[in-house]
Formats: structure tokens, C-alpha cells, sequence
């Protein structure tokens, strides 16, 4: 029984990937529209302050194929926590046994740091915000994201995961999330934008 079976007998809704490549993804896209069959609408992959891999090449694909973004770890196994960086943190901890989603800790600490900036002095509902709530805040505020895959293990932790859908980020916070968790320039991402400022300095012939 394939897919296309499968959704027109109603036992599935959509079909989606998971943690595949944007060219995998093309690939699968162009062989379901060469065989009108239907169509993939969401991928499910990691994406966080910290794993901004995505946008080197799959989110600018799936924006141009309109295909949903399910994010898995939202919070990177828990480093978005806030809780293993800084002078309060363990040794004794998930991340020491299995440190995954990989995380640039130099950098990560750097993102913690503007996250616990722009956390201070915000409240939801008469309650502080926290640093998860902002890494989870971040992720709605993208435009790719479709929705996000809660990984909470006590009620309260629950709770305050659904409180992130009601953190607002100014324009000014949102650009210093951007600025200390950008990824670094690689090719052909610096030629394309170097081609394009090139193309935009010519002035036609008179």
C-alpha cells in the first residue's frame, strides 16, 4: 500500500519527511508532481538558536516549495534551558551522558547571555519569563516554522512551554538574537551576496 493509498483511504492526512537533505527533498517533491502524486507538505527537522543549519539551503527551499517546518529538540536536548551554562550549572547533567543536538558551546554561551538580557523584566500572565520560553518565542517568530514538537517531561514545564506562544519580541530583541547566533558566511552564500550588491551598484546605459 502506498502514500497516495493511504490518504485517499483517510488513514493518513499529509505526508511529511524528516531530517532530510534540501536535495533529497527536491528530489521527492519532483517525483510526486512528475506522478501526480500527492504532495509533501512538511518536513520535520532541528532548528534553534544554536542549529541555525536550515537556513544555508532547506529553509530558503522549503519557502520557495511551501512545504511546512516541524521542529524537533526546539530547545537543543535542553541547552536552550539556560540551565548548563553560567555559574549555577552541573557537571552532573543530561547533556554531560549525551550531548545532542552538538552545540558550538562558545557560541552557545554567547546566546545565552543575550537570551537572559532579553528574558529579564518580561512576564506572561503575571509570571517571569524564562530562557526556554525565549528560545521557543524565537522559533514562532520565523516565518518557516509551522509548528514545534514539545519535549516537556512534568506538567509545570508544560505549562510554561505554552506560555512561550504568548511572548511578543520586539524588533530590537529579535535583531540581537540574530546577530549573536547568525550563522557564519559560507559559499556559495558570500559569492551569491557579492554577486547581488555587483548587480545592484550597475546603472543601466543612458
Amino acid at each position: 500500500m502506498n502514500r497516495d493509498t493511504l490518504v485517499q483511504q483517510g488513514h493518513v492526512r499529509y505526508v511529511g519527511l524528516s531530517n532530510w537533505a534540501a536535495w533529497q527533498v527536491m528530489k521527492a517533491i519532483g517525483i510526486s508532481q512528475a506522478r501526480n502524486l500527492c504532495p509533501i507538505t512538511s518536513l520535520q527537522a532541528h532548528y534553534t538558536l544554536v542549529g541555525r543549519d536550515l537556513e544555508r539551503d532547506i529553509i530558503p527551499m522549503l519557502e520557495s516549495e511551501k512545504v511546512g517546518l516541524m521542529v524537533w529538540s526546539p530547545l537543543a536536548g535542553g541547552y536552550l534551558s539556560g540551565k548548563y551554562e553560567g555559574p549555577d550549572a552541573s557537571e552532573e547533567n543530561r547533556r554531560a551522558r549525551f550531548d545532542f543536538p552538538p552545540v558550538n558551546r562558545e557560541r552557545g554561551s554567547d546566546v545565552i547571555r543575550v537570551m537572559r538580557e532579553i528574558a529579564d523584566g518580561k512576564q506572561v500572565d503575571g509570571e517571569p519569563v524564562n530562557v526556554a520560553q525565549i528560545a521557543l518565542a524565537w522559533l514562532l517568530h520565523q516565518k518557516p516554522v509551522t509548528s514545534i514538537i514539545l519535549g516537556a517531561r512534568r506538567p509545570d514545564q508544560l505549562r510554561e512551554n505554552i506560555r512561550a506562544a504568548q511572548v511578543r519580541l520586539s524588533d530590537e530583541e529579535l535583531a540581537a538574537l540574530d546577530e549573536v547566533s547568525r550563522l557564519p558566511e559560507e559559499y556559495p552564500g558570500w559569492m551569491m551576496k557579492m554577486m547581488a550588491g555587483y548587480r545592484d551598484t550597475m546603472k543601466p546605459e543612458e
